[in-house]
């Protein structure tokens, strides 16, 4: 058992993040450490602000709340635009890397925050997302044991795996490599465009030395915990020695007021539909799903979350619209999912053997939409898909057992892998006690 220890954690507003890290955060706080939460706004241009969903999970935890005071004018106020590979021109799948790299420009108020907070209050550990780049610098300019939490898959070029964006295969040939080792460029290159720059200027302001790549940062730290199971992920044939992959937290109590709303006598099958609590632009691609659904026999259930307004669909005989259902409660007697893809959602859905369409919009959805079909558990669609190719793949995920065997696989393998909130906690008590030896 490790001794209790003081922890900071370092947090901000997004989506997908959220969900995988405070299981982490709760747990420790239940095995005994004290963890302290700097919360932050988002650092990316929607610019969202601490929610309080976010506060109110930080709160319930058991942890204390540190709030980021925030630098005035906002960084993206001042930030340049974001670069290219020749101007703005960034080639077609990775468009979203220079928007990602661009969370750097948050490096230096991070920074500055977390090496205040260290100075203010003794710490043994600093558990930061790893976006936050520079709250993992201060850990390292105050000496202090760091871990990152990786809620994606890894955005860094790592050898055999495929460049992050593109969502594309892995290959085997010599074509496949050399197309592979020029986007991995691609993707250095924009990095290194977007974020070497002010990473390094946080990095300055603490006395450390600059680098090469904003990569090196995450190089730093004592961990960088994959919050992916290796069963689900494309595995390089070398991994930094820092990195270990700990599976994705699942955290979806049951919900015991909601009830299905279809007559029990209604054998059709139960589709999910359930795309992303955050506004990334899904509005037209439910309208498109929802037109689909009338050429589908099924029963069709669809959580629209806060970003969309129920009024704003119209309705139709075999769909349902919720604001909110729970996972927990819906797959166990699912059929078929149609998805984004974020991450937390894939890891509940597979872990149930439930077939997956998937339908990526942003981030690292292309990724995962890549991984589910490389391992046989779902279909996946461009994001200007038609609604005929929604509903044909649709009923191909119904009708062909292929997609429900390789799901059940893949949720066999899940099963058998440890509980990841736990291999994520002993990791970091890992840390902890190798940090404690040494002093």
């Amino acid at each position: 058992m490790c001794k209790p220890a003081r922890i900071l954690s370092a947090m901000f507003q997004g989506g997908g993040n959220i969900p995988l890290l405070m299981p982490v955060m709760a747990r420790l706080v239940d095995r005994g450490h004290a963890v302290r939460i700097m919360a932050g706004p988002g650092v990316r241009r929607s610019r969202l602000p601490v929610s309080a969903e976010f506060l109110h999970r930080i709160s319930s935890s058991g942890a204390t709340l540190v709030p980021l005071r925030q630098p005035d004018p906002n960084p993206f106020d001042v930030a340049p635009y974001a670069k290219g590979m020749i101007g703005r021109w960034v080639p077609p799948g990775f468009q979203a890397a220079p928007a990602e790299a661009q969370t750097a420009v948050w490096a230096s108020a991070w920074a500055k925050n977390v090496a205040e907070e260290l100075r203010a209050a003794r710490t043994d550990l600093v558990v930061a997302d790893f976006v936050l780049l520079g709250a993992l610098a201060a850990a390292e300019a105050s000496d202090t044991p760091a871990v990152a939490l990786m809620h994606t898959v890894a955005p860094r070029p790592l050898a055999g795996v495929p460049p992050y964006g593109p969502g594309w295969m892995p290959g085997l040939g010599l074509c496949d490599r050399v197309r592979d080792a020029i986007g991995h460029a691609c993707i250095e290159y924009l990095h290194r465009g977007n974020a070497l720059r002010p990473l390094n200027s946080a990095r300055a302001s603490l006395g450390l030395p600059p680098l090469r790549s904003p990569f090196q940062q995450c190089d730093k730290a004592a961990r960088v915990l994959m919050l992916v199971s290796p069963a689900f992920d494309h595995l390089a044939s070398r991994l930094p020695d820092n990195v270990r992959y700990v599976g994705t937290p699942i955290e979806d109590a049951d919900f015991p007021g909601w009830r299905p709303r279809w007559d029990s006598h209604d054998r059709r099958p139960l589709v999910l539909v359930s795309l992303s609590t955050l506004n990334q632009g899904q509005a037209s691609l439910m309208r498109r799903i929802l037109v689909a659904m009338a050429g589908v026999e099924a029963r069709v259930l669809v959580t629209l979350g806060p970003a969309l307004d129920p009024t704003d669909f119209p309705a139709r005989p075999n769909v349902h619209l919720e604001r909110f259902v729970p996972h927990s409660a819906v797959l166990p007697h699912t059929a078929a999912m149609v998805t984004q893809c974020g991450l937390g959602t894939l890891a509940k859905a597979l872990a149930h053997g439930v077939p997956l369409l998937c339908i990526p919009l942003v981030g690292d959805q292309p990724e995962n939409a890549a991984r589910v079909f490389a391992r046989g558990a779902g279909l996946r669609l461009r994001s200007e898909a038609l609604p005929r190719e929604i509903s044909t793949a649709l009923r191909r995920l119904l009708t062909e057992p292929q997609f429900r065997e390789g799901a059940s696989a893949l949720a066999g393998a899940l099963t058998r892998e440890p509980d990841a909130i736990q291999r994520a906690v002993q990791e970091i008590e890992a840390v902890l006690s190798t940090a404690a030896r040494k002093r």
